[in-house]
């Protein structure tokens, strides 16, 4: 089971390295904002200085009548392809059912 997803970036600090960038940017798995946890357990698991949080956050839902993976933007919750409305809530853990 994936917990979290995203990009990090790496630099040199005083103590050595650190996440400089972390982010849940991930088409592929489309995680939630809050998927921060897990990630800060596998960064102090393996002692790396972090920000604490995402440094960038982002929203994604899959459009109920095409199926298509949607980055929020603005607050718009509409499809990008279709102009389908989005849920309020991450739908990712339903069945994409006929797309």
């Amino acid at each position: 089971m994936v917990l979290s997803a995203g990009e990090i970036a790496l630099a040199q600090g005083p103590g050595g390295w650190e996440v400089a960038e972390v982010s849940n940017q991930s088409t592929g798995y489309c995680p939630e904002a809050g998927s921060w946890p897990a990630v800060e357990e596998a960064l102090d698991r393996v002692e790396v200085a972090h920000p604490g949080r995402f440094t960038d956050e982002f929203v994604f839902r899959r459009c109920p009548e095409c199926g298509e993976r949607n980055v929020v933007k603005d607050g718009s919750f509409v499809c990008a392809v279709c102009d389908g409305d989005l849920p309020a809530t991450w739908n990712f853990d339903v069945p994409a059912e006929g797309y």
